[in-house]
């Protein structure tokens, strides 16, 4: 009889499918804005950066996740020699998904930093604002933007060196073994052990697949955590005390009665936070279960839900930070006036 710990072969193809065309979207989306900010990187001036990196990190935290679920719907004899591929294209798309949130708070923040500065100086101090002392602050953005690349990857190339993997094989009993069922269910335990679906190998239980490596199913565990309540923390404080900002000057009378302005600061910030949470609540659900809950045939409907959510970060994001605002389009469809002059990080906060 399978074991509950296990997957039957129609649930692992049903997961991979979801995986791949959800992951399509994605990688649709993401290429979207990236050819545009390389096209039309003149009209949209300083966004093009933050967009471009942003759109780079979701395609190809898409392009590895996709590469590593194909390996399901090989033979089992190829993918047993693929594990390899599996544990790295794994590992790979979860790093460009950390790049991705950390340029998701770098983005927050630089929002709050250009609307406030914009709306809290005069219009000669704004512009001094948004030329020289954009020059001076340059050199640390660049800088921190190539932090943000290289201490993820270098800790993925760290991960990835210290991998176990036994050699213990997974061939199951032979066709002519006097136990039947034990053979049934060898096959299939091999089946889902060789897998490649991310955080499933987290809910199995010691011994049942050899090749798992605790200490680094641990440390996947907490990554991922720590990862997704960080930037979720970040992002809210940062956007929340920009809507505390907005309330004061609203009171001081600083926006005039542009009926634009009211109510809608937090509109798009809302659903920058909103992308996150839908994203990787199904995922966060799975690692807490995970530390005590092994039936991963019971939890097939959330790991179906993680499918779902985590492989449209890309589509959701190029929505939100790129196609959902107007002075995006607006650059898009050729308006001559560059972006810097439309103070476009404070506008992507009040898009309705």
């Amino acid at each position: 009889m399978k074991s509950r710990t296990s997957l039957s072969d129609d649930k692992l193809t049903a997961l991979s499918l979801i995986y791949v065309s959800s992951l399509s979207l994605s990688i649709i989306g993401s290429f979207s804005v990236l050819v545009v900010t390389i096209i039309k990187r003149k009209p949209l001036n300083e966004q093009a950066k933050p967009l471009f990196q942003l759109a780079l990190a979701d395609i190809l935290a898409s392009l590895a996740l996709i590469g590593s679920t194909i390996i399901n719907f090989l033979s089992y004899e190829t993918a047993h020699k693929s594990e390899v591929v599996c544990n790295y294209g794994l590992s790979l798309s979860l790093t460009f998904y950390c790049i991705s949130f950390l340029l998701v708070i770098i983005y927050a923040r630089e929002s709050a930093h250009t609307a406030q500065g914009w709306r809290g100086q005069t219009e000669e101090e704004w512009r001094y604002h948004m030329t020289g002392a954009r020059e001076d602050r340059r050199w640390i953005l660049n800088l921190l933007y190539i932090s943000v690349w290289i201490i993820p990857l270098i800790g993925y190339m760290i991960y990835i060196r210290t991998i176990t993997l036994t050699q213990v094989p997974y061939i199951p009993s032979s066709p002519g073994s006097n136990d039947v069922s034990s053979s049934e269910s060898g096959w299939a335990n091999a089946k889902f052990c060789n897998s490649c679906i991310l955080f499933l190998h987290l809910h199995i239980e010691n011994g049942s697949c050899p090749m798992v490596d605790l200490r680094h199913r641990n440390f996947t565990r907490g990554f991922t955590f720590a990862s997704v309540l960080g930037v979720l923390i970040c992002c809210t404080l940062v956007y929340w005390r920009l809507q505390s900002w907005y309330r004061h000057y609203k009171q001081a009378g600083m926006f005039g009665a542009a009926p634009s302005h009211t109510g809608t600061i937090w509109s798009s910030a809302r659903y920058m936070i909103l992308v996150i949470i839908f994203c990787w609540t199904p995922a966060i659900i799975l690692i807490g279960l995970s530390f005590a809950y092994s039936e991963t045939d019971i939890l097939f409907p959330l790991f179906v839900m993680q499918g779902l959510s985590v492989s449209l970060q890309g589509f959701l994001n190029s929505i939100v930070y790129a196609w959902r605002r107007r002075n995006f389009r607006t650059a898009v469809l050729g308006e001559t006036l560059p972006l810097l002059y439309q103070a476009f990080f404070d506008q992507s906060l009040t898009e309705t």
